[in-house]
């Protein structure tokens, strides 16, 4: 009889996996040890169905092979592959139980496992945000100097944090206790340009994301979790490769509906990628039923934090943070993340009583052209008057100087007072060449190894072999890539 393979816990497989490396034992050797859960494919399952999950089952043991060697780019390259056998089937994932639950929980194995590798490398400071290539990419602190075990003997903060309680009026419940208070005179002092900064920069899309957490239900107070994952920056990018105001490693971002290709990372567009926190956080706080636990298990994973709970028997995350003895404990920077989000709340909402200005950017606005076919930013630009700058400011999702291809009915956001009547002329402008020309790639902005492999068809290997380069190249803009000879031919690139 023929039996299909289900995904283990997460946080169980990484403890197994990450022993076994110690012990010369690869990756995919240690997951193949582990009892596994299995389930007949008679079972209402159909045979096609159970040859689909183990080919991407397959991939994703090749990916953590690669990565258990360092190599994270043929591991993403791999975990990518996984994911996109499943989203490539043809089934309607949605509608197919059995594949919808293999599905999440493969794309929060890959999450888990990279951010575990990550941890591994960086200790407590590997979610530190890091500055992206991009000059329009930067990254913002991580609260490295945030110290949640000194002494804070400050009567006169105390008696502040309880009266912005009592008069508050939170949707989500605020503990006063050391790490809020520590948290708060943080912000007040050390971290006081971070959280003004932050403040002001979220007036460009507040209102975007209260309008889906008002949609969505959700707390509203919860908009505070982006000021310190990101302090609003659309493409601010974490050292673990998570990105965007909501930080989504790319396995959780594909899980919840965004595109990430090489010619768009969604993860960066304010109101979807917000769409898709808000449908995480709904099925975190379905999961946990509580929100703090909600925000830690944002930062950590919930995998980890449900087995913390089930370790210890412990559901309250003061008493979780703080368990010394655990095999697996709360990294500092969980620990760090609930209180900052919980202080972030505080001030948020009375900034001016505390010193801050309340002078917010101005809410983004725009109007939306729908292009299908990759244009040129340069002409769209042209036709309408407008600078390239602008544009990507108003679609920061974008990785280079067009639109993307096999995007049918993508929506562009160009200026909010752009003349309409020339909303037709764009719909006439000649679509981009996207393809080799002559087995060779001009470098342009947001392209990397794996995005140009996957363009051409061809083995990552191969590409980086023919160009002399590594995992760890650099690709600089206006180089010259050499495409090799087993690149699928180019499609034809549609004219005037």
């Amino acid at each position: 009889m023929k039996y299909l393979r289900l995904l283990l816990p997460s946080a169980l497989a990484l403890v197994v996996l990450w022993e076994s490396a110690s012990g010369q034992t690869s990756m995919a050797a240690a997951a193949a040890s582990i009892p596994e859960t299995v389930i007949a494919a008679d079972a209402g399952i159909p045979e096609a169905m159970s040859n689909l999950m183990d080919a991407a089952w397959s991939e994703f043991l090749e990916g953590c092979d690669l990565i258990l060697n360092d190599d994270v780019d043929g591991a993403r390259a791999s975990f990518d592959e996984a994911v996109e056998t499943i989203l490539s089937s043809g089934w309607v994932i949605s509608l197919t139980p059995p594949l919808d639950a293999f599905l999440k929980d493969l794309t929060r194995q890959i999450r888990d496992i990279e951010s575990e590798y990550f941890f591994s490398l960086y200790g407590d400071d590997y979610e530190e945000l890091e500055v992206d290539d991009g000059e329009d990419a930067p990254g913002v602190e991580a609260f490295l100097d945030l110290d949640l075990n000194i002494a804070l003997d400050d009567p006169a903060l105390r008696i502040a944090l309880s009266s912005a309680l009592r008069q508050g009026n939170f949707d989500i419940p605020i503990d006063v206790n050391d790490d809020v208070a520590k948290s708060l005179e943080y912000f007040l002092n050390r971290g006081r340009k971070f959280f003004e900064d932050a403040l002001l920069r979220s007036g460009r899309y507040r209102s975007i994301i209260e309008q889906v957490f008002r949609e969505e239900e959700l707390p509203l107070d919860l908009i505070n979790l982006a000021l310190v994952e990101s302090a609003f920056k659309p493409q601010a990018v974490s050292r673990a490769r998570a990105r965007g105001i909501w930080q989504f490693m790319q396995g959780t971002a594909v899980r919840y509906g965004l595109k990430i290709t090489s010619d768009i990372d969604e993860r960066s567009d304010p109101e979807k990628s917000t769409r898709a926190a808000a449908r995480y956080l709904k099925e975190l706080y379905e999961m946990f039923g509580d929100w703090n636990l909600v925000l830690a298990a944002y930062n950590w994973g919930e995998g980890n934090i449900r087995l913390l709970v089930n370790g210890s028997g412990i559901t309250d995350f003061w008493q979780l943070a703080n368990l010394k003895n655990q095999k697996k404990r709360m990294p500092a920077e969980t620990r760090k993340h609930v209180p900052l989000i919980l202080a972030g709340a505080i001030l948020s909402r009375n900034p001016e009583k505390y010193g801050f200005s309340t002078e917010f950017e101005p809410p983004v606005s725009y109007a939306t052209v729908v292009v299908s076919r990759p244009v040129d930013l340069r002409s769209v630009a042209k036709t309408l008057n407008t600078s390239v700058d602008e544009l990507r400011k108003l679609n920061p999702a974008l990785k280079g100087n067009r639109t993307p291809a096999r995007y049918p009915d993508f929506v562009l956001k160009v200026p909010a007072d752009s003349d309409q009547e020339l909303y037709a002329l764009i719909e006439k402008l000649p679509s981009v060449q996207t393809v080799a020309v002559d087995g060779k790639h001009k470098v342009v902005k947001g392209d990397t190894l794996y995005d140009l492999a996957r363009r051409y068809g061809v083995p990552l290997k191969d590409l980086q072999e023919v160009n002399g380069l590594s995992a760890k190249s650099v690709l600089r803009i206006g180089m010259m890539l050499e495409i090799p000879a087993s690149a699928k031919k180019p499609a034809v690139v549609a004219k005037k």
